[in-house]
């Protein structure tokens, strides 16, 4: 059973969704879809709290995960429209003490294509450094690259929110949260959370039987491979690798309140697909944040393949910032763009179908999982009869 609204026409979208909430009765999920700038799907369903059976509503929030970083890449991209922000400029330039231990010549583009030699850090820290931030910024100046930068790509899982945000800082003089609230436009999508609104976040679990949380047989095989992965993902021992467990690591109510930069984000799908759309076209009135040009720049292909930690496929294909589409993320069409989120979620904008997207549930899953695919292919099934995308 969902809730909800939908377009006659994109009513396959609203069926998918409750197709999936009745395969996983554990489930809780919301799906948004926005075209031409107004809401043609706001539906959810299932449960937001399995341990107390309390359901899905139209205001539950969802942690984003990794969503979040397409959102600091369109907050980087809009910088640089504005002239606030030369990518292609080494970061030193606005960040002088970064240049140290051989990172004079990175750029932001590097940075933002997981292209800086930086995925993880040397330095062990704590949970405590993780909220205070600080020390996450201090590490990242002392951090030798773990390649030449620009020479290869790795996932930058949590470093690649600090450095984003710090450069952003220092350009602009405005902070994170800031530029996130702009790009939103509205609430209900929120780096850091506040007690009162910590009571309407789905916690967030893995789906036990379809989640692999150790290394898969065909990991990385060298130990600095496995090491480097390991440390990416926890933020040198910060953090442990499952990420989400009952009240603790990202669905820590101190975590939520810190709003860690890459993977803190929590909103309502609704919110989250609102500001995809906002970003490509005209939405409730206001011009569409990225201009043509904009878009053109930040959506070359720029990193793509296993990369220098020789990972399994699939692969992610990598612009500025944004992921593309790719069997790791099933957007629309190759001029998709926006970013997945561990566990499943998928955000992203299409400025050719003028399409803001947004999948978010709090069932986590890392291994045969189709949700956002079907979700996007019901989507796509409506718009290749309107519309010719490819």
């Amino acid at each position: 059973m969902i809730d909800g609204h939908w377009a006659p026409d994109y009513a396959p979208v609203a069926r998918t969704l409750a197709d999936l909430l009745a395969e996983d009765p554990a489930a809780g999920a919301a799906v948004a879809v926005y075209v031409d700038g107004r809401p043609v799907v706001d539906v959810w369903g299932g449960r937001a709290d399995p341990r107390t059976g309390a359901r899905w509503a139209a205001d539950t929030l969802a942690a984003t995960f990794s969503c979040t970083k397409g959102l600091l890449a369109a907050c980087a991209v809009r910088a640089a429209q504005d002239g606030a922000l030369d990518l292609d400029a080494p970061v030193a330039a606005y960040w002088p003490a970064f240049a140290a231990h051989g990172k004079a010549a990175v750029t932001t583009r590097m940075v933002l294509s997981h292209s800086a030699g930086l995925p993880a850090l040397d330095a062990d820290l704590t949970r405590a450094d993780a909220l205070a931030g600080t020390p996450v910024v201090e590490a990242l100046e002392r951090q030798r690259p773990l390649w030449p930068p620009g020479s290869g790509h790795a996932y930058h899982a949590m470093t690649y929110g600090w450095l984003v945000a710090e450069i952003l800082r220092r350009a602009t003089g405005a902070p994170l949260a800031e530029h996130l609230a702009r790009l939103a436009g509205r609430p209900d999508l929120l780096l850091g959370v506040t007690a009162t609104d910590a009571a309407r976040v789905a916690p967030a679990g893995w789906d036990r039987a379809r989640s692999r949380l150790t290394f898969p047989a065909d990991a990385p095989s060298t130990p600095w491979r496995r090491r480097t992965v390991t440390r990416a993902i926890t933020l040198g021992r910060a953090f442990t690798p499952e990420l989400v467990g009952d009240g603790t690591g990202l669905d820590d109510p101190a975590v939520l309140a810190a709003g860690l930069p890459a993977v803190g984000v929590v909103a309502t799908a609704r919110a989250l697909a609102r500001t995809w759309s906002r970003v490509v076209t005209e939405t409730d009135g206001a011009p569409a944040l990225l201009r043509p040009e904009a878009v053109r720049d930040a959506t070359r292909v720029l990193a793509e393949g296993p990369g220098v930690l020789d990972l399994p496929p699939p692969h992610a294909r990598w612009a500025t910032g944004f992921m593309l589409r790719s069997p790791i993320a099933p957007m629309l069409a190759e001029s998709s763009f926006g970013h997945d989120g561990a566990g499943g979620q998928l955000a992203f904008a299409d400025p050719v179908a003028r399409v803001g997207f947004a999948y978010l549930t709090n069932r986590l899953r890392n291994h045969d999982d189709d949700r956002a695919e079907r979700l996007v292919g019901s989507l796509r099934s409506v718009v290749d009869g309107r519309t010719s995308v490819s």
